[in-house]
C-alpha cells in the first residue's frame, strides 16, 4: 500500500471543489480547514493512508490506537457544490510521500469532477506587523486576478514546501484550476516545536471564505487568536529575561535531556 483513499460512505459530489489543509508551520493550513470542517458540520467520507505516514500510531481517548491519515469531510452549500475539505494529522515524511499522496487524492478529485483546488500554507516573515497579509499564487494568470480581487496580494516569488504548496503544481500539471493562500507568520517557535497562528490562520480563511462565498462565524477563531498572542507574549517576555540573565552572568544556558 503507497496509497489508499478509503471511502466511508456513498460519495456522489457536484461541481465538486477541494480545499486543503495539512499540518505546516504554524498549522495555519490545518487550523484552517479544521476550523471549517467544525463550523460547518462537514460530513466524513473518507480517509486517506499511506505507508509514507510517520511510522507510528496515535492513542485516542478512548484507549484505541489510530494510524496516522489525512480525511475527506465534505460539505453541500446551497447552491448545490460538494466542497471537499482535506486535513489530517501528518504529511508524508519524504518528498517522494508528499508527491505520491497529493498525486492520488488530486487523481481521485479529478475522477470525481474537480473543478477547483484551494490550499493553506503559511508564509514565514521577519517583519512585525499587526494584521498578517495573505498572498496567494495561482495556476492561471485569471484565477491570481480573481484571488488578488478578494483581498489577497500577488506572491511573485519564493517557494510553498509540503504537500500544501506539491498539490497546487499537480493541479497546473494536469490542467485543474488551483489557489494556494499563504497567511504571514512570525513562525515562532518554542523549544516544544512551532507555536500556532490562529491570527494568520484566521485572516486566510477571511479570502478563503469571500472567494468561496461561504458564510462563517468567526468569532471563536478570534478568540483563540488573542488567547495565543497573549501566550506568545508571555513566552517571549521569558525568553528575553532568560537572554537578559544569560548576557548578565556570561553563562551559557544548561539544557536537561
Amino acid at each position: 500500500m503507497n496509497v489508499e483513499i478509503k471511502m466511508l460512505k456513498e460519495f456522489t459530489p457536484s461541481q465538486l471543489i477541494l480545499v486543503c489543509g495539512l499540518p505546516g508551520t504554524a498549522y495555519i493550513g490545518k487550523l484552517s480547514v479544521d476550523y471549517l470542517t467544525k463550523e460547518l458540520k462537514a460530513e466524513l467520507v473518507g480517509e486517506v493512508y499511506s505507508k509514507y505516514f510517520p511510522p507510528f500510531v496515535v492513542i485516542r481517548e478512548d484507549g484505541l490506537v489510530e494510524l496516522l491519515r489525512n480525511e475527506l469531510h465534505q460539505f453541500k452549500d446551497e447552491s448545490g457544490r460538494t466542497i471537499v475539505f482535506l486535513t489530517g494529522n501528518s504529511q508524508a515524511y519524504s518528498p517522494e510521500g508528499q508527491y505520491e499522496i497529493a498525486d492520488a487524492v488530486l487523481d481521485w478529485a479529478i475522477t470525481n469532477g474537480v473543478q477547483r483546488v484551494y490550499s493553506i500554507a503559511a508564509y514565514i516573515t521577519e517583519r512585525s506587523f499587526e494584521a498578517p497579509n495573505v498572498y496567494c499564487t495561482t495556476t492561471t494568470l485569471a484565477l491570481l486576478e480573481e484571488a488578488k480581487a478578494h483581498g489577497a496580494q500577488l506572491l511573485n516569488n519564493g517557494i510553498i514546501g509540503g504537500e500544501n504548496g506539491v498539490i497546487m503544481g499537480l493541479a497546473k500539471k494536469k490542467n485543474v484550476e488551483g489557489v494556494c493562500l499563504l497567511a504571514e507568520t512570525r513562525g515562532y517557535q518554542t523549544t516544544t516545536g512551532d507555536v500556532i497562528d490562529p491570527r494568520a490562520a484566521k485572516a486566510a480563511l477571511k479570502v478563503l471564505t469571500s472567494m468561496l462565498n461561504l458564510k462563517v462565524d468567526m468569532e471563536p477563531m478570534e478568540k483563540q487568536a488573542v488567547q495565543m498572542d497573549e501566550a506568545i507574549a508571555k513566552m517571549v517576555e521569558i525568553e528575553h529575561r532568560i537572554r537578559e540573565e544569560i548576557t548578565r552572568s556570561g553563562k551559557k544556558p544548561a539544557y536537561v535531556t
